[in-house]
């Protein structure tokens, strides 16, 4: 990547500029994609041994089922966040592009960036979740154009974003009357989403998509940018009074601590919180890295895997309207994502045949398109 090239204002150099911003968000979306099915998969691994209840800490991995489920929560908020940016200078969310779509195991950003891969919950994976939330140490490497990081990604298309606005003009770049009209009512607000993870943000000029990248940022790597722990958002706490929620950086970091951690707490510090239970025992052997060819001789199997794959190319259908001007798709969206988590639990309950270690199988996170509809083929 490369910065935008001094030009003189022409039309070409607009619509270059827009161009590049727009595959940057489209890009943006895909790594907050990417991020889900190793979380998921991991979160899901865990043979739950009752609900999420802090009353009763015997309960045995109920605490980091639940930290992984509100980092979860919160990267779908992050697709919407940048989806909202993407329509708002023009652009066209796509969440069902199978050339787009993340394969495992992946780099985050093609060569360079932590690695994700779909695997159980363990220490190793932890570890490389947190790795993948980590603030850098500066922002310098990812403004000249290797980002390495989610942060560093931002923070490159913060950049580019101001400096095209400051060169062409604000209006130019989010569009005026009839144009910012229409891009206006694509917006997700509050009373679209089902509303947890942090805040919607709808986008509408320059100012409004620095606040959505700077909310997907402190949910990440913590306010500030990776120095402390909190995040800005509010929670509900006892007795109505509200807390600071952790940034994903320091959730995963606090599993590995089996501690959590307080707002105020630091990077370069332990966590100063109560104790976290967290027994890596209780965890289904899902063999790593599965692919549908680990299949193809095991029809039961198959058809499990099939069925997963099936809800999971339902639940990115759903996001590609919502995102695409069908708001009301996402309510329908929540029953899609516990289906999902159902499939999955069942695949990792059924014995890989002839595994010398034990493993079973695992869902693959592979896009299926739509059927064809009165013969005319779906999107893909």
């Amino acid at each position: 990547m490369t910065l935008l090239k001094n030009d003189p204002g022409t039309a070409k150099g607009f619509e270059k500029a827009i161009r590049e911003i727009r595959e940057m968000l489209q890009r943006a979306l895909m790594v907050e994609l990417s991020t889900i099915p190793p979380y998921a998969t991991a979160c899901y691994s865990i043979q739950e041994r009752g609900q999420y209840d802090r009353s009763d800490p015997e309960l045995a991995n109920a605490e980091p089922i639940e930290v992984i489920r509100q980092v979860m929560v919160e990267e779908m908020l992050h697709m919407v966040l940048v989806a909202n940016v993407l329509n708002a200078v023009g652009g066209e969310p796509r969440m069902n592009d199978r050339d787009k779509l993340p394969r495992y195991p992946r780099h985050l950003f093609g060569k360079s960036g932590p690695k994700l891969r779909l695997r159980r919950f363990d220490p190793d994976q932890i570890k490389s979740f947190r790795e993948v939330e980590r603030a850098p140490p500066d922002y310098g490497r990812a403004l000249a154009g290797d980002p390495v990081t989610i942060g560093g990604f931002y923070k490159l298309l913060m950049t580019r974003l101001e400096a095209a606005c400051n060169r062409y003009g604000e209006d130019k770049i989010f569009g005026e009357g009839e144009v910012a009209a229409k891009r206006r009512r694509r917006q997700i607000g509050e009373g679209d989403y089902y509303g947890a993870g942090g805040a919607v943000i709808e986008v509408h000029n320059a100012e409004t998509a620095k606040e959505a990248i700077n909310e997907i940022m402190n949910e990440g790597e913590g306010a500030h940018h990776g120095g402390g722990a909190g995040d800005n958002d509010p929670i509900p706490g006892p007795k109505g009074e509200s807390r600071e929620d952790i940034a994903h950086f320091f959730k995963f970091d606090e599993i590995l601590h089996s501690r959590y951690y307080c707002p105020e707490d630091r990077r370069d510090e332990p966590p100063t919180g109560d104790d976290m239970i967290v027994d890596w025992s209780a965890v289904w052997p899902m063999k790593d890295d599965p692919k549908g060819g680990d299949y193809k001789h095991y029809p039961e199997i198959h058809a499990l895997s099939e069925r997963f794959n099936g809800i999971y190319s339902e639940l990115l259908d759903g996001l590609d309207d919502a995102f695409n001007g069908k708001k009301e798709r996402l309510a329908g969206l929540v029953p899609v994502m516990f289906r999902l988590k159902d499939a999955a639990q069942k695949l990792m309950r059924v014995p890989l045949p002839g595994s010398p270690n034990g493993e079973t199988a695992g869902p693959t996170w592979e896009y299926r398109p739509r059927a064809r509809v009165r013969g005319k083929p779906g999107k893909s």
